[in-house]
Order: C-alpha cells, then structure tokens, then sequence
C-alpha cells in the first residue's frame, strides 16, 4: 500500500475535519499542526491518539504535573536535576515525586489530551500528515479514541464564533441519519440531545436557533458537534429550475465546469487529500442515484466522464434530464459542503459567486 501524506493550511475548526477524516480512513502515522512557532504533534494509531509532543513552553509532562499541583516546585526542581543528569524521565518521576506508576501514566494520558485539546481553536498555521510515523518510544497508557476527542474538542472550544463561520447559513437543513445505520457515534450529553430533536428534516438553521432553549452560538456549536460526528447531515437543496431549451450535453458541461473549479480549489489549498475527499461525496451518493453513479468516478480535473452519464440515463428525454440535474446538483452540493467544512465559509462564498450559485435553489449560469 502506497504510503499517505497531505498538507494545508489551517482553518475555523480544521482539526475537526483533519481528525474526523484520518478517523475513518483509520491509518497511522504522525499529524503535525504548527502556528505562530509552536508546532504540536499527534501521533494516531487505530483510530486513537497514542502521543504526542509539543514545543510550547510548560507542555512538557514535569511542568503539566507542576500545574495541576501534583507536585511542589522543590520535587519539579529535584526530578530536572536527575532527568539532567541523564536519569530516564519516566524513572526521574516517580523516585522525585513519590506518584505510583498509575498515577503517572493516568498523567501521561492526561497530558495527550490536554495537548490535542488545546489545538481544536488554532485557525491559522498549517498542518501535515506523515502515514507511518510513530513515536520513538511506545508509551504506556494512552490510547484516546478520536471520535471522544472530537466530540470533547467540539465541547470545550471557547471562541464560540468559530461555529457560526461553519454554519454560516441560517437557511440551511439538516436531517438525522437512522441510529442503526453501522456508524460509530458519540454519546449525547442531554442539552446536545435536545437540540438533535429539533431536527426534523424541515426547519432551517433559523427556525431551529430560534426554537432552541439556549443561545445561538451554543445551539451552533451543537449543530456543528451533530453533523460532525455523524448524527445529522446537511439535506440538499431543491433541483434548479429547468431549461427547456437546454440539452444533456449543455447540462453536464455546466456542471462539470463547476465540479472542475471546487476541485481545483481543493488542490490548491490542501493538495492530494482533496481526492479521496471529494470520491468520498461522489460515493455517498450512489445509494440515492444508482442508476446515475454506479459506474461513475471523478477524472484528474474532478469531471465525470459525459458519456458514462448518458449511458446511464433512462427514460424518456423529460425524465433523464429531471434526474441528470437531480443528481448532479446532489453532487455539487456535496463538493460544496467537502470544500467548506475543509478550508471555510470564505472560500465557498468566493466559488459561489463566481459561479453564481444560490445556496437556497441550487444551479444558475457560470459568468
């Protein structure tokens, strides 16, 4: 198997998406996200953070103890002097600080999270994943499954109008996915369940912020927290209004002008990762238009094959093209959906009006 690195640039909430993705992909190696000279590292393995290091000042594990109080300044100051003198840390700990064994592993494990944690807010710098690198030396105790972190990172993030930057459409719907479809999921704390039933597959974001008991920006970050970890997904928008004059060829053409342009965005801005990413909404939708994608896959530009589409199509001339722009608009809202949720509303906003697209109706023309 060919070994899997990708790089771009930090957005609102990257992190999620970042982990989220490698989640479900499920390969190990090292995720490395740097900002304003700090530089965090997190190592995956199995779905689970399994380490991680860090640059910043009082992120080493000494200096984390020293702040949760687990230890006196005098035991920080005696154990630096035996890890100087060339004592293994880990030894260094517990002869200095008198902590059994499961209390410093429990730390360890502790320490990982906190670190990650911390990260889920940076919205600028960069990130790069390196499939196969793993620590230099195995640590006992931590093993932190991803989606508990993300659904804890979503819970924690202070700077609340991060999630009104993710969803930045008050006429947006979501619907809920069946509970019995397979997925792993996080548990719901109460608050998050009661917004999750105020979905029903109708209501905008709008209706559903105003509805809510709490605040928009919590009930944003809820709606954030859902979708992303599996419970809703955004429902797409009714098919444009047809053409009558217009013919299948001038209908794929248009389309895949722009499936064309979010690839090209996605490659510039986060390179090979945009693939995998952008097949994934194609196969998404194949249960709902078999007919359509069963044989269909993105070319090197990000286009489908025009002919492959027109041999799939059947049905009277009035039919295929009702389902040809049924499932293409589908598709471009999917890409749409991939683009924003990896490098943010303002790039999508930019797409948009290039295109002359509107978010409520779906496809206009391309200027």
């Amino acid at each position: 198997m060919t070994l899997m690195s990708f790089h771009g640039r930090l957005r609102a909430l990257s992190l999620v998406d970042i982990l989220e993705f490698l989640r479900v992909l499920n390969r190990p190696g090292l995720l490395s996200v740097t900002t304003g000279g700090a530089a965090v590292g997190l190592y995956l393995r199995d779905a689970a953070l399994v380490g991680s290091t860090s640059t910043r000042p009082g992120d080493r594990l000494v200096d984390r103890l020293l702040g949760w109080g687990r230890i006196t300044p005098e035991q920080h100051e005696a154990l630096l002097l035996r890890v100087a003198g060339g004592e293994p840390m880990f030894k260094a700990l517990q002869a200095a600080s008198g902590l059994a064994p499961r209390e410093l592993i429990e730390a360890r494990a502790r320490r990982a999270r906190e670190i990650a944690l911390e990260t889920f807010e940076w919205n600028t710098g960069s990130f790069a994943f390196i499939e196969g690198e793993a620590p230099a030396e195995e640590a006992a105790g931590v093993s932190l499954p991803l989606l508990d972190l993300i659904t804890d990172g979503i819970r924690r993030i202070a700077n609340v109008a991060l999630f009104g930057e993710r969803i930045a459409s008050p006429d947006w719907i979501f619907e809920a996915l069946p509970e019995d479809d397979g997925r792993a999921r996080s548990r719901l704390e109460p608050h998050e369940d009661y917004v999750r039933g105020l979905v029903d597959g109708v209501r905008t974001v709008g209706a559903i912020v105003r509805l809510s008991e709490f605040t928009e920006p919590e009930t944003l970050r809820t709606l954030f927290l859902l979708q992303s970890t599996g419970w809703l997904v955004v429902k797409p928008g009714p098919a444009p209004e047809d053409d009558a004059e217009a013919d299948l060829e001038g209908i794929i053409a248009r389309y895949n002008g722009m499936f064309g342009r979010v690839h090209a965005v996605m490659m510039r801005e986060v390179g090979p990762i945009s693939e995998p990413l952008l097949e994934k909404a194609l196969r998404s939708l194949q249960p709902a238009h078999p007919e359509l994608f069963a044989a269909a896959a993105l070319g090197g530009d990000g286009t489908i094959d025009p002919d492959l589409l027109h041999r799939s199509l059947r049905g009277p001339v009035a039919q295929r093209r009702a389902d040809l722009v049924q499932g293409l608009n589908e598709l471009l809202y999917a890409e749409l959906l991939v683009l924003r949720r990896t490098l943010g509303p303002e790039h999508e906003t930019r797409l948009l009006r290039e295109m002359r697209l509107d978010p409520a109706r779906g496809l206009a023309t391309e200027r």
